[in-house]
């Protein structure tokens, strides 16, 4: 039976310097050329999944983007979006105007910014930011979005998740990132989600599907899958939901090729 493998993005098979290893892009292209369906699962958007494809030389079923927000297949045909209930959305951004930090809405395919980005604030492969001053009039109108991301600092996060929870806690979920990101996206959105729904769309049983990652959000992937590696240097709470710890791409692969692992 094809084996499915399905990767995180960040911390996982790019390095803190955005590179893949040549190690894990060999293993990849020899799990994809020995007949194995390699799936990249980010919260990065869709665009920057293919420009990692083009660098492994491989291209995937299908494409999880923005935690699994979007979803989409090879063909660049988008399969599922998850969007933000239109007045929800404008009571977020009603939140988020009353304070300071520095806003980013996406859709399925950009980002939106109500003021250029600092210097070397990009971290993506491919820019498709739009710069629109007039973004919070936009959003909940012809901007209906799939995530909110918000940049600062730990306490204005938390007063942020406190004035959302009130209103919307049965509709969106707010999920710190990084100590400087806080997002918000739907509840009916997670990683794992996307990986069940391409495992029904693909008509594939959950022992033939493994997964790559090194973060909380990639714990839903874990979840739903057959068998699961945590990347070393992770977590312990990432870790112990793992079923094996690996400290690399290439040696997740390596396991998954060769030594097919018994499933739980």
């Amino acid at each position: 039976m094809t084996k499915v493998l399905i990767c995180d993005l960040d911390g996982t098979l790019l390095d803190k310097n955005n590179e893949i290893s040549l190690e894990s892009m060999k293993k990849v292209q020899s799990f994809s050329n020995s007949g194995g369906i390699f799936i990249i699962a980010t919260g990065r958007l869709d665009h920057d999944i293919v420009y990692v494809e083009k660098q492994l030389g491989i291209q995937g079923d299908y494409r999880i983007s923005q935690n699994g927000a979007v979803i989409t297949n090879k063909g660049g045909t988008v399969v599922f979006k998850d969007e933000i209930n239109s007045y929800v959305a404008k009571g977020i951004m009603e939140i988020l105007d009353e304070r300071n930090e520095r806003v980013e809405v996406n859709d399925a395919i950009r980002r939106y910014f109500s003021s250029p980005r600092p210097m070397g604030g990009v971290a993506e492969f491919v820019d498709s930011a739009v710069i629109d001053p007039q973004l919070s009039k936009e959003v909940g109108d012809s901007l209906i979005p799939t995530s909110f991301l918000i940049f600062g600092k730990k306490l204005g996060f938390k007063e942020i998740k406190t004035a959302i929870s009130k209103k919307y806690d049965n509709i969106v979920n707010c999920v710190e990132t990084s100590d400087s990101s806080l997002e918000i996206m739907s509840k009916n959105v997670s990683k794992g989600i996307a990986v069940r729904k391409i495992m029904k769309e693909m008509n594939i049983s959950t022992k033939d599907v493994y997964v790559i990652g090194d973060s909380e959000n990639d714990i839903s992937m874990f979840e739903a899958a057959g068998y699961s590696f945590a990347i070393d240097g992770t977590s312990e709470k990432v870790k112990q939901k793992a079923d094996e710890i690996q400290k690399t791409v290439a040696d997740c692969i390596e396991v998954v090729m060769n030594k097919s692992p018994k499933v739980r």
